[in-house]
């Protein structure tokens, strides 16, 4: 008997079985495709690479596309006159291509003259197999030279260098940009960074031999980046460096930090710190030297603060300036410890006891205000605050909140100490004396900021005030130093111990003047610190005269008319020795 086997089947007819064999035949077909395709590829690749390889050497030797960036031009850094400060100059890098680089010794020699470069430099590429760039950059003129040597294998790619023509005068204020991308890593230039920079082009051109060919073309156009208006005086600032320079080395000094305003309106019109570093060699640059110390550093004001501690009491009435203070025996208590001055000066007005810088009769003085008073005062002349400025580094020093204060505290702060400043939130806030009672906005820029709304202090203070600072100056006072033949000044002297390991030195200080000038109608606040003089400490005797030669200067260049009254002392003026 025979048996029938019934297959299943779909619904086309085709059997399980069927359907299996035909798609089993189509997998090996595809297969089959694949393999031979991946051979062929790979005999291709290898004919390439191995049996044609002198054709295809010989091609790429004689012509290949490349494409180079084309640099955009950084802006440029402008003083308020329009004076240069910092631009971009147009140089060139050098590249080698190893193969196709072959000199003899002659041209070595020849390169080596051109490029000043040792040997080692131009032979390394001889004997490498990587394109190889040198390190310095060259100017046009010099390309053109080593262009009539004749050589192949030399490419020049066109980069935009930074010029400082000032160099250290200004380095700490326009700082620098990096050696690799011209990007602003410092000062002005990295906070302005996203005005001043440019945005790169694009260029598409043939290469023979290493050679460019004449076939250029500008396949993406680069934008240049946007000059930058400083409120800067260049000739200001040139006058400034020269005698901080000098004066750190009279001194012996640390550090010399100056910052010079502009009394009507604000403006900076110089920041100088010293030591400084040379910006055109950025190789062996020392940080601390490049540091703007006076936006940076924070140290204890001493004695330049006591203007607003009295000012603050003279607008809270608490006193007027004909108010007798004992000052006896030289000394006060307060909170069990002893606060005293030089000598005793015994009794003093109000007006006399800036003049003498007494810390007792600062402290009785500030003592009739309630802690809140005074810290209100303090803080709307913007100490504890960092100042409004497009620049980075800033500082906020340090302002206890008045519900932090003991009577020590406030004590202390009111001449200077248990309160740490920034020189340029100092200079700023003498402004309330030169512009009837507000603070002024404090620009570097042609972008405004904003100052006080409404005053500080009544005209009747400030002009108490500036009668007050303008005694401190006079012959007999402790800022007598400061004083201008032909004009007069205003200011005061401030003397401070720093702080080490939590402690104060016996013998390494801060010595601070801040004053203005022509008195009666002030064109300029300058504030100066001298970090650890070694050669005298005080502010009358080392801030002080720093003022005096750079106010001579910036007077005769403001051309500001002398004043025949030159120094007059007031009647009430007293005989001081104290500094």
């Amino acid at each position: 008997m025979l048996l029938k086997v019934i297959r299943p089947s779909n619904k086309k007819g085709f059997s399980t079985i069927e359907i299996w064999q035909n798609t089993a035949w189509r997998s090996k077909s595809i297969l089959a495709i694949f393999i031979a395709a991946f051979f062929i590829v790979v005999c291709r690749a290898f004919y390439l690479q191995f049996l044609n390889v002198e054709t295809w050497q010989k091609k790429a030797e004689e012509k290949y596309t490349k494409y180079i960036d084309i640099p955009g031009v950084r802006g440029k850094i402008l003083d308020r006159n329009g004076e240069i400060l910092a631009s971009s100059v147009l140089n060139y890098k050098v590249g080698i291509v190893p193969k196709l680089f072959s000199p003899t010794s002659v041209d070595i020699e020849r390169l080596k003259n051109l490029l000043g470069l040792d040997n080692s430099r131009l032979l390394g590429p001889v004997f490498s197999e990587r394109y190889f760039r040198l390190p310095r950059s060259i100017n046009e003129k010099t390309v053109e030279n080593i262009k009539e040597l004749g050589l192949t294998g030399l490419e020049f790619e066109p980069v935009y260098e930074r010029d400082y023509p000032f160099r250290q005068a200004f380095s700490t204020l326009i700082g620098l940009t990096s050696i690799d991308d011209d990007k602003g890593i410092e000062g002005i230039e990295k906070a302005f960074d996203h005005y001043l920079r440019g945005k790169s082009g694009q260029k598409k051109l043939l290469v023979e031999r290493g050679n460019i060919a004449f076939d250029e073309k500008v396949v993406l156009n680069p934008e240049p980046g946007r000059d930058i208006k400083l409120t800067v005086d260049a000739g200001i600032q040139s006058i400034v460096y020269r005698e901080a320079l000098a004066a750190k080395k009279r001194y012996d000094a640390k550090s010399v930090s100056v910052v010079l305003l502009d009394a009507r309106n604000g403006d900076i019109l110089s920041i100088v710190n010293v030591p400084s570093a040379d910006p055109t060699n950025r190789r062996s640059l020392n940080l601390d030297e490049v540091r703007n110390r006076a936006i940076t550093d924070q140290f204890e004001p001493g004695s330049t603060l006591k203007p607003f501690a009295i000012a603050a009491a003279l607008e809270a009435g608490v006193v007027d300036s004909r108010t007798i203070i004992e000052t006896t025996p030289g000394f006060i208590k307060v909170n069990g410890k002893k606060l005293q001055d030089e000598r005793s000066f015994g009794k003093l007005s109000v007006k006399d006891v800036l003049a003498k810088s007494s810390n007792v009769g600062t402290v009785k003085i500030a003592l009739q205000l309630q802690s809140n008073e005074m810290y209100h005062y303090l803080n709307l002349l913007g100490f504890g605050k960092t100042p409004d400025l497009p620049l980075l580094g800033l500082r906020t020093g340090t302002l206890p909140k008045w519900k932090d204060w003991e009577k020590i505290n406030q004590a202390t702060i009111s001449y200077g100490y248990g309160v740490d400043v920034t020189l340029i939130q100092l200079a700023r806030a003498y402004t309330v004396f030169t512009k009837a009672g507000y603070i002024l906005p404090v620009k570097i820029s042609d972008v405004d900021r904003g100052g006080t709304k409404s005053p500080i202090f009544s005209m009747t203070v400030v002009e108490e005030m500036k009668e007050m600072l303008v005694k401190a100056t006079s012959k007999n006072g402790t800022g007598r130093e400061a004083r201008v033949p032909g004009y007069t000044v205003a200011g005061k002297t401030g003397t401070t111990r720093k702080i080490e390991n939590g402690k104060y030195s016996t013998n390494k200080y801060i010595a601070s003047f801040v004053g203005f000038a022509p008195s009666e109608n002030p064109r300029f606040i300058a504030a100066i610190r001298v970090d650890e003089p070694k050669k005298n400490k005080t502010g009358g005797k080392v801030a002080a005269p720093i003022f005096s030669k750079i106010a001579a200067s910036a007077l005769r260049d403001f051309q500001m008319s002398p004043n025949p009254k030159d120094q007059i002392i007031p009647k009430t003026a007293m005989s001081y020795s104290s500094e």
